[in-house]
């Protein structure tokens, strides 16, 4: 399982950020579909219905792929991430934008943003790398800072529960183990993007427990389903905060 510090390091240290996060073309390479497309479809089916004249919150920004769309709609934008370099280059990239705040949490604190303060929270491309115990920490965090009502978009990695059952056992094979727990678990003999072993049912049952409900787990969307999040076998799941 990716770890906090593993994070901080690929992310902080060693990628370069070629485009500010847009280089990562593969999902909508793997649904067949041109880039521009896939994200501006994501963009309008789940980023902007929530975040619209809203105070919204994004979990690990990066270098502010999606930060600038949030901006682009919401009242206030806050940024959480562990590493205080992609904070001071999306300071820098929208130096210019009124409403957005900045929070450099150590683990999955937000202890700057207020209780009940935010209509939306977005995260995309963070869930998929972090252990249970730091996406509990999240999902309290945003049971917390969602007003009553609001709601929250987390994509996450969406491993089938039965193919994690099998990790004891394979993992006693060693590397043969290890390559067969990856293709029954996402489908690739080779590169699993580095994914938490997390199911979409284990991430449901966590974020019941911290108060909060699902409306929704998907992997696709588009009026035909032509844009998804299948390359990894990932999950989106839709949150509210009841009211």
């Amino acid at each position: 399982m990716p770890t906090t510090e593993w994070n901080r390091k690929i992310w902080g240290e060693k990628h370069t950020w070629d485009h500010n996060g847009d280089e990562w073309e593969w999902m909508a390479a793997h649904c067949r579909q041109p880039y521009a497309a896939w994200k501006g479809s994501l963009v309008d089916t789940l980023l902007a219905p929530g975040a619209t004249g809203c105070d919204v919150l994004e979990i690990g920004p990066g270098r502010g792929r999606w930060t600038e769309h949030l901006l682009e709609h919401a009242r206030t934008v806050w940024i959480v991430d562990i590493n205080q370099n992609c904070l001071d280059h999306c300071r820098e990239r929208f130096g210019d934008r009124r409403g957005l705040r900045t929070h450099h949490t150590s683990d999955c604190g937000m202890e700057p943003v207020p209780d009940a303060s935010l209509g939306f929270v977005w995260s995309f491309d963070v869930f998929v790398h972090l252990d249970e115990d730091v996406i509990t920490g999240y999902l309290d965090e945003i049971a917390r800072i969602l007003e009553p009502g609001g709601s929250a978009v987390i994509h996450h990695a969406g491993k089938p529960d039965w193919t994690l059952r099998l990790a004891p056992l394979t993992r006693r094979a060693g590397r043969p183990g290890k390559v067969v727990q990856r293709w029954v678990s996402q489908r690739r003999w080779r590169d699993d993007g580095n994914r938490s072993d997390v199911s979409p049912r284990a991430f449901a049952d966590w974020a019941r427990a911290a108060g909060l409900r699902v409306t929704r787990q998907r992997d696709s969307w588009g009026d035909r389903g032509q844009y998804d999040v299948t390359k990894y076998r990932d999950c989106i799941t839709l949150l509210e905060k009841p009211a």
